[in-house]
């Protein structure tokens, strides 16, 4: 006989067992002597390979190492997996993959106070034919492994970084006929993907772009193109794209964008992660303008300003997103061309002929003219905690609220009545404006507007970035990219839980059929620690699936419903 000495919920318990004897049922305890002093979980890393329709299994054990120093295996631990979408982990530690992506995650067992863990890494593999699309000559591209130079893929671009739940993403390409088969290939160290269509470009489905995304999240994704002719028995000289480098952020973006759409003449809605737009208001066809917009998040409403330049304003409830409703009318006696609404929904902030005048959202009343100084004004912005505000300062010619030349940027703050202590964010400089200041979600920042011409639709504008606490400014060079893009009116997305901020803007970036030559709504992801130690924070922008391409788009103002 021996004696074995086993620990169950932090109690000894002694038994006597015949040499041969099976352990105790339930476990929890191996032959050894004293307290468990630590846990670890075996094999402390491995990889498992899975395709579609073919999941795998691994089981995982948790080694206890004893107070006498001795080893063995404990059954009563309590089992996680920190990452659910490679798939579930039993009691017993028997881990079961999904087949329809690969991940990685860390196995957890834990006994009383003590955890051990593993990494665990799942690679995946799947291909996806288009309909239409020869199973033989997919087949037959899918063995090339190389090709000549003469593919490009033009969107995306390299190094943008797209949100988990973008839906509707585009990948176009140039090169070789369009009749061609082309092998497209998304790959990273956890996942490949190989797609199969015809063409010049290609959308992503969901469940394709789920299974990447969900792989890959906040990890390097490679795009590759592959293109030949395919005579139904032979495959012709085969071209190569070189790879394109995306990054698939970890988190959700949330909420909607709207923007002003010419071509629709009305506010356009596109919620996160769809790629359908819808028409928010008016919802009716109109001739008017009602480009300037922006919403209160403390009150869910809007105010709108009808016609442009001075123009009469609304005030809208927009707390059912399907059927906004006019509040407040317009009157001729009521009118501001740019707004700003605080963040506790009480005031508005507007310009009238280059004076800051503020109303009573609530009663729709004037409150008070609180121009600072003897310049004229535009553009203001509040900061999400209500203390302080942001603007343009004409200190050249100013024809109106809209069309300015000689600026600078400004803040101040706000007691609740008045602006205080103005300060120069961002200061005059010959032959250059500066304007359309927004502060960030956090408040740290400001994004603003570089031009050499007026502050009206200037080709040459680009976007900046400036602390609130001063500091040198930063051109976002990802984001502006290469020539005149008209880079313009950026906004920002709701503070997410994540460690890159969203910037919407309005673009003429190439993006297939939009070729330039219509402005749409672009946008970039924002990284504060980069521009901490004075780096560009910015990734190349995603072009906001749904928008009608031919349509001059602007001033997309993110909403968090």
């Amino acid at each position: 006989m021996k004696s074995v000495r086993f620990t169950i919920r932090g109690y000894h318990i002694a038994a006597c067992l015949l040499v041969g004897c099976d352990a105790p049922a339930g476990g929890g305890s191996t032959e050894g002597g004293g307290d468990v002093v630590s846990i670890r979980v075996e094999p402390p890393e491995v990889t498992l390979e899975t395709v579609t329709g073919s999941p795998v299994e691994q089981t995982f054990q948790a080694i206890a190492t004893f107070s006498d120093g001795d080893e063995g295996v404990l059954d009563l631990v309590s089992w996680e997996l920190s990452n659910a979408s490679v798939g579930l982990i039993d009691s017993r530690g028997l881990f079961t993959s999904v087949d329809s992506n690969g991940g990685e995650a860390t196995v957890t067992a834990t006994f009383l106070d003590k955890v051990g863990s593993a990494e665990l890494h799942l690679t995946h593999h799947t291909e996806y034919i288009e309909e239409g699309v020869s199973a033989d000559g997919a087949a037959a591209l899918g063995e090339a492994s190389s090709g000549e130079a003469g593919l490009t893929i033009t969107y995306p671009f390299e190094g943008t970084t797209l949100p988990r739940n973008l839906e509707g993403l585009k990948v176009l390409w140039e090169g070789g006929n369009s009749t061609d088969l082309v092998r497209l290939q998304f790959a990273s160290s956890l996942e490949s993907v190989d797609v199969y269509t015809t063409g010049v470009g290609w959308t992503v489905p969901v469940d394709v772009w789920e299974a990447v995304s969900a792989t890959n999240r906040r990890g390097s994704l490679t795009i590759k193109a592959f293109s030949a002719s395919w005579d139904g028995a032979n495959l012709g000289p085969v071209l190569e794209s070189e790879p394109v480098s995306v990054t698939v952020n970890r988190f959700d973006t949330s909420g909607s964008v709207l923007y002003w759409s010419t071509a629709d003449t009305a506010i356009m809605r596109i919620v996160a992660g769809a790629a359908e737009v819808q028409r928010f208001y008016p919802k009716e066809a109109t001739t008017q303008c009602f480009g300037c917009h922006e919403i209160s998040e403390g009150r869910q409403w809007m105010v709108v300003t009808k016609d442009g330049v001075n123009g009469t304003y609304q005030v809208l409830d927009v707390a059912d997103p399907e059927n906004p409703t006019i509040l407040y009318d317009t009157i001729d006696a009521k009118r501001m061309t740019f707004h700003a609404l605080s963040p506790d929904g009480q005031k508005i902030l507007g310009v009238l002929n280059g004076a800051l005048v503020v109303y009573d959202l609530g009663t729709n009343t004037f409150v008070a003219t609180v121009t600072p100084d003897e310049h004229r004004y535009t553009h203001p912005n509040w900061s999400p905690d209500g203390t302080r505000i942001v603007a343009t300062r004409a200190v050249g010619a100013m024809m109106s609220d809209m069309a300015v030349s000689g600026t600078e940027v400004v803040t101040a703050t706000w007691d609740g009545s008045k602006l205080n202590n103005l300060e120069v964010l961002i200061a005059d400089e010959p032959g250059v404006s500066f304007y359309y200041p927004a502060f960030s979600p956090d408040g740290e920042w400001v994004v603003f507007n570089r031009s050499t011409g007026d502050c009206y639709a200037d080709d040459d504008a680009e976007l900046w970035l400036v602390a609130v606490s001063g500091g040198a400014p930063v051109r976002l060079d990802a984001a502006n990219g290469v020539g005149a893009m008209r880079n313009s009116l950026a906004r920002w997305a709701p503070l997410p839980d994540d460690d890159v901020l969203w910037l919407a803007f309005s673009s003429r970036q190439e993006q297939g059929a939009a070729s330039g030559a219509a402005s749409q709504i672009w946008v970039t992801a924002i990284d504060p620690e980069l521009m901490r130690v004075g780096y560009d924070p910015s990734a190349a922008p995603y072009w906001l699936p749904g928008q009608a391409v031919y349509s001059d788009n602007h001033l997309p103002v993110w909403w968090s419903q």
